[in-house]
C-alpha cells in the first residue's frame, strides 16, 4: 500500500479589487460603431454612439507621449476615410478615400497572410475586409483578413513590468524592467524625471543581455523619488534612445505572486516506468522578482523566475513522485505548488506488476493562500489512485465512487479528521472553520 502526504499553508487576511479605467482621447487612434463589421469615425468624432475604441496603450502595451497624435506627418497613415466620420475605410487614399487616419510615431502596412502573426512584426491594430470600401473589424475578427500590422517607433525601447508587459504605470515600491530589443552589446539605462526646464536625474542601472534583448531592473525606492518634485513623467536613456513616459503612484498596491505545475505533470497524472514528461513551471508577479526553486522529492532541480520554465524528466523509478515548487519575491511573500504524481511498474514483458499507488491533491485552497474570514472551503477531488493486479490496470476517482481512506490534521490546533474506506463526499470536499486568523495549515495523508 502507498500513502501520500500534501501540504498546504493558509494565511487568513483581506483583500480588495481594482477596477481598470478607460481608453484616454490622447490615446485613441479612430473609433467604431461596434467591434465587427462597422463603420469607422475619427477619434474624436461620434464619441457617443462609436463607443468601440482602437486605443494605442492597449495595443502596444506603454501610452504615447508624444505631442499632437492625431497631426499627419506623411508616414503615420494607418487608414482612409471616405469621411471623417460613419464611413467606410481603404488602404489608399484617392479623391474618393481622402480623410487620412494618422497616429503618432505609427508605421503600418496591409499584411492579407492567414493567422494572427505580422509581416513587418508589428501589432494588429484592426482588420479589414477587403483593402478598398470596406468595414472594418477589431484585431480578434479572423473574418475579416486585410490585418492593418503597425510598428511603433518607440516600441523598441520600454518599460514592462516583472512579467514582462509593457507598461506606463507603477507603484511605489515595485520593480520594473527597462528593455531595449535586438541589442548585441551591454550599455547603462539612465533613469530621469522629464521637466520642462531642469530634467531630474534619478539612477543609473547596468544592463545585461538576455535572450537578445538589452535589460536592466529598476525597484523605485524612496531614495529615487526624493530627487524629483512630481512622479508623472519618469524616461530612460539606452545606447542614444529614449524611451516613452512612467508614471509612478505613491500609493503602493502589491500584485500577489503566483506559482503553479502544469504540462505532463499535474497532480493526481499517473505513467508508465520510463516515460519522458515535461513539468511545466508557470510563475506570475507583475512587480516584484521572483526566487523560484523546483524540488523533485525534496532534492532541488531547477531554479526559475518570472514567467517560469520548462524542464524534462524521465520516470525511472516506479511508485510516487512529489513535485514542489517554491518561490519567494523581494518583499518576502511566498507562493508555492505541489504536484504528485503516481509511476507504475512494469516487468521486462512490459507487463504492469501488481501494486498500489496514490497521489493526494489539494486543489482548494491554494497553498499559501490568503483568506478573508476564518471559513475555508477543501477540495481534494483531484487525487487520484491506481491499482494494478493480473497486468490490469484500475484508476480510482473519488468523484466516480471508489472507496480511499482520508486523513486529514488542521494545525496549530492538531484537529483530526478521518473517513476510512469511504465513497463519502465529505471525506474530500467541506468546509473547515479555523478559530484564528494567521498561520493555519493543513495535511492529508490518503490510502487505498
Amino acid at each position: 500500500m502507498r500513502k501520500e502526504i500534501v501540504m498546504g499553508f493558509l494565511f487568513l487576511m483581506s483583500f480588495s479589487f481594482v477596477m481598470a479605467g478607460s481608453c484616454d482621447d490622447d490615446q485613441t487612434i479612430m473609433r467604431l460603431y461596434s467591434e465587427t463589421n462597422s463603420h469607422v469615425s475619427a477619434w474624436d468624432q461620434n464619441v457617443g454612439s462609436y463607443v468601440e475604441e482602437i486605443c494605442y496603450d492597449e495595443i502596444f502595451g506603454l501610452a504615447y507621449s508624444g505631442g499632437s497624435p492625431h497631426d499627419c506627418t506623411g508616414a503615420n497613415r494607418v487608414l482612409s476615410l471616405h469621411d471623417v466620420k460613419n464611413s467606410h475605410a481603404a488602404s489608399v487614399t484617392d479623391s474618393d478615400y481622402n480623410y487620412e487616419v494618422c497616429y503618432g510615431d505609427l508605421s503600418c502596412v496591409y499584411d492579407e497572410s492567414v493567422g494572427s502573426e505580422c509581416s513587418n512584426d508589428g501589432e494588429i491594430v484592426a482588420r479589414m475586409y477587403s483593402k478598398y470600401n470596406s468595414h472594418v473589424s477589431g484585431v480578434s475578427d479572423t473574418n475579416y483578413g486585410v490585418k492593418i500590422c503597425c510598428n511603433a517607433a518607440g516600441a523598441g525601447v520600454y518599460w514592462a513590468d516583472m512579467n514582462g508587459n509593457k507598461i506606463s504605470e507603477a507603484d511605489f515600491g515595485d520593480s520594473v524592467w527597462m528593455i531595449m530589443t535586438g541589442a548585441s552589446s551591454v550599455h547603462n539605462f539612465e533613469i530621469f524625471e522629464e521637466d520642462s526646464l531642469l530634467d531630474d536625474e534619478i539612477r543609473t542601472v547596468t544592463g545585461s543581455i538576455i535572450d537578445g534583448n538589452l535589460v536592466g531592473v529598476w525597484k523605485i525606492e524612496s531614495e529615487d523619488l526624493d530627487k524629483t518634485s512630481d512622479y508623472d513623467n519618469f524616461k530612460f536613456v539606452v545606447d542614444g534612445e529614449t524611451s516613452g513616459e512612467l508614471k509612478i503612484e505613491e500609493d503602493s498596491d502589491d500584485d500577489d505572486i503566483e506559482v503553479a505545475i502544469g504540462g505532463d505533470a499535474k497532480c493526481g497524472s499517473y505513467f508508465d516506468k520510463g516515460t519522458k514528461i515535461d513539468i511545466v513551471i508557470d510563475a506570475s508577479d507583475a512587480d516584484d522578482k521572483i526566487d523560484g526553486k523546483i524540488k523533485i522529492d525534496g532534492n532541488v532541480v531547477a531554479n526559475f523566475s518570472n514567467g517560469g520554465t520548462t524542464i524534462e524528466k524521465v520516470l525511472d523509478v516506479p511508485g510516487n513522485l512529489q513535485i514542489v515548487v517554491e518561490a519567494v519575491n523581494d518583499r518576502g511573500k511566498r507562493s508555492r505548488a505541489i504536484s504528485n504524481i503516481m509511476i507504475l511498474d512494469k516487468d521486462v514483458s512490459g507487463n504492469y506488476v501488481d501494486g498500489e499507488y496514490v497521489a493526494a491533491c489539494i486543489t482548494k485552497p491554494k497553498d499559501f493562500s490568503n483568506i478573508e474570514g476564518n471559513i475555508v472551503d477543501f477540495d481534494a477531488s483531484a487525487t487520484r489512485g491506481v491499482r494494478t493486479a493480473g497486468g490490469i490496470m484500475d484508476v480510482l476517482i473519488p468523484s466516480e465512487g471508489d472507496v480511499f481512506s482520508w486523513y486529514w490534521e488542521f494545525l496549530p490546533e492538531k484537529i483530526v479528521r478521518e473517513f476510512v474506506d469511504t465513497n463519502d463526499v465529505l471525506a474530500y470536499k467541506f468546509t473547515a472553520e479555523f478559530a484564528i486568523a494567521g498561520d493555519n495549515s493543513a495535511i492529508l495523508r490518503v490510502e487505498i
